[in-house]
Order: structure tokens, then sequence, then C-alpha cells
């Protein structure tokens, strides 16, 4: 069966989408199915992501430099347009740019079943970010494109549901995302992330990992960090800024909360090396305002750490049933009330941590995930 996959960028500094993408794609060509990528790059593209599909033998197609908002290029439709009329099964990958809708045209002239995944950008709270402009391209444009899919794909049920006000007409789909397995088995020996970052010293760890970002929720994290710890305890925030602007304001927070000494801007951190900052921690933070997954969420558990999250990043279901963490409100008080009770049970901890891995390696496994896919695809032809 040929799938076609599109989307409108594949630079790994774009984040979870290309994450989600690429282990998709690779866990579904492993599966035996013929898989296709097709992407507006923009100028300056990375091709990291890109290179490791076509090691895997992945007819991978960049299209661009493409320009403006929209991501367009004068050869992603008729690109789409031959790619549509070669596949089974059209999955388009994200919303607001050209790719997505010329892909949903391309699929509906020539009837060709197409899965959208939205990743987490229908979220009410994604929805608030510019606000009217997606309210004029959903009225204008997407929303057909959304009633006419074969099916749309969350992630988790927590997606599903924080779509279901949308009333689209679409069937759902939930399939969850996967990890690459062989690259924690095993994980990394312990302390290697202190050497990275001697700056830590013997202190104890408490780790974000993510894009330095406002909806990741550091602005609750380091003051409920002041409120819950002392001088044992140290913050490392590792991940690229979405600004200088932005990392001033979060070194500016620091200093006024009384923790400047105690928080460290690692930087990004890739391949082990992420991996490594999991394990030298006692657990992993995210008081996120939305996440659509969260992918570092799956790959802190597998690297046996207890995490603590919010209520709106949508992999809360499954931490509050496997028991692998604690889950809060977006609210100081309340992110700093489990700093401090994860911090005062040593024990509690190690026996989570095991929980933990072994919880992501039975949910998060590609190549099983990859197998359903070809289930739900011939499901969406037949």
């Amino acid at each position: 069966m040929r799938i076609l996959h599109v989307m409108s960028d594949l630079d790994p500094r774009s984040g979870g989408t290309t994450e989600a993408l690429v282990g998709m794609a690779a866990a579904q060509h492993h599966a035996g199915l013929d898989v296709r990528v097709v992407v507006s790059a923009k100028e300056g593209h990375q091709n990291d992501k890109a290179e490791v599909l076509e090691a895997l033998g992945i007819n991978m197609q960049l299209v661009g430099p493409a320009t403006g908002s929209l991501l367009r290029h004068p050869q992603l439709k008729p690109v789409l347009n031959q790619a549509t009329q070669d596949a089974d099964v059209v999955h388009v990958h994200g919303l607001w740019e050209d790719a997505q809708h010329l892909a949903c045209r391309a699929a509906q002239r020539t009837q060709t079943p197409y899965v959208v995944s939205p990743h987490g950008m229908l979220d009410p709270w994604s929805l608030s970010q510019s606000a009217l402009k997606k309210k004029m391209y959903l009225a204008l444009r997407l929303r057909r494109n959304l009633n006419r899919a074969t099916a749309m794909h969350f992630t988790t049920e927590g997606e599903r549901r924080a779509v279901a006000p949308l009333a689209l007409k679409c069937p759902p789909l939930v399939e969850t995302l996967g990890l690459d397995l062989t690259e924690f088995d095993p994980p990394p020996e312990p302390g290697g992330f202190r050497a990275l970052c001697p700056e830590l010293g013997d202190r104890t760890i408490v780790v974000f990992l993510s894009r330095l970002h406002h909806k990741k929720g550091l602005d609750l994290l380091i003051p409920a960090f002041a409120q819950a710890s002392d001088e044992r305890h140290v913050l490392a925030l590792v991940g690229p800024a979405a600004s200088d602007e932005y990392e001033q304001q979060l070194r500016a927070l620091a200093k006024d909360s009384g923790v400047a000494d105690r928080v460290v801007f690692a930087g990004m951190l890739r391949g082990a090396d992420r991996l490594k900052a999991f394990v030298d921690a006692a657990f992993f933070a995210l008081p996120s305002y939305q996440e659509n997954f969260g992918i570092v969420v799956a790959e802190a558990l597998a690297c046996g750490r207890p995490v603590l999250i919010s209520d709106k990043v949508n992999l809360s279901d499954f931490v509050e049933e496997q028991q692998v963490g604690r889950v809060v409100t977006t609210d100081v008080d309340a992110v700093a009330q489990a700093i401090r009770e994860m911090l005062a049970d040593e024990k509690g901890l190690a026996a989570t941590g095991r929980r933990a891995a072994e919880a992501a390696r039975q949910a998060f496994d590609w190549p099983k995930i990859g197998e359903r896919w070809r289930d739900h695809y011939a499901k969406l032809v037949g």
C-alpha cells in the first residue's frame, strides 16, 4: 500500500510535529508500507530528519524554498497532484500552510482517502493564538477540508475531546505516537549530564527538556521551584529558546524569584546527550498550558523517570492511569506542592521510575504502532 505523507516543514527546530512524522513514516516503512514524504521547505531548512528518512529508503521530496506565512512555492501544487495520483492514502500533518490545503484538494479531486493529523493545532489554546486569522482561515478554507477527510487522527483521547466542540464531520481515529525503544536499551550511565554541565554540581536535579516557549509553563515552573526547593536542588532548563528576548525574561524571572544561581540554562541537547539529562534527574517537569502529546514526556518515562506535568498535557490521562508521575493544574502553588512532595519522597520516586520505564515500553513501541497503522489505512481504503 502506497502512503503519501505531506507536511509544511521538517526542520528539527520545528519541534514535536517533525519528530512525530519522522517516527511514524519510519515505523510504517518497517511495517511494509510504501512510504513517500513531500515537504515544503523554508529557506535555511535543516535537512537532518530528511536524511534520516532517505537513509531508510523512503522517497523524500523537499519543495522550496517556500515563502510567506503559508509557505507557498509554485512547484508545490504539481508535485502534490502527481504524488496523490500515485498514492492509496494521503496523510496530511498540520493545518495552516499551503501544503496541507493543496494535498487535501488533490485527494478530493482524485477521490483518494486522506487522513489529517492536526498535531494539537485545533486545541482551544492553540486556536486562541492569532485567533482572528485562524478563525477566518478555518471558515474560508480549512473546515471544508477537514469535513471531507476520511478520518482525523488524534494522538490521545484528550486531543479528541478537546476538538469535539468544533463539531467536525470526519470520523476520529485515535492512535498514539511512539519511540525508538532501542535508543533507551540501555539508557546512558548516570553522571553524563553532570559532566556536560559542571555547574549542576552534586545537587538534586529537576529537569525541564523542551523548547523554551511561553506555552511550556516556565512562568509557573520557575517560581514554583523557588517556593518548593532549597540549596540542595537545581532546575535544569534544557532546550533552545524561542527567542533571545524570552530567554532574558526567564533569567530575570529566576533572579526575581531568588533562584538565579539554581536555574541552569543548558541549551539544546541532541541524541544520547538529551537522554543523559533525564537519567541524572530526580524527575522531569513540564507544566505546559497546552501539549498535544508530549513526546518528551514519553522519553522521560522510557528513561525510568517520574514526570510532573500539567493537566493540559494530553498524556496526563496515561500518567495518572499508569501511576507514573503527578498531574497538576496550571497554577504556581499546585506545581510547587507537587515539586515539594516529589523531592521529599526519594523511595517513592525510585518505585515510580521503575513503573514508568515498563509502561513506556509497553505503550510507545513504534514497530507495533506502525503495524496498527497498516491496519488503519487498509480500513480507510476499504
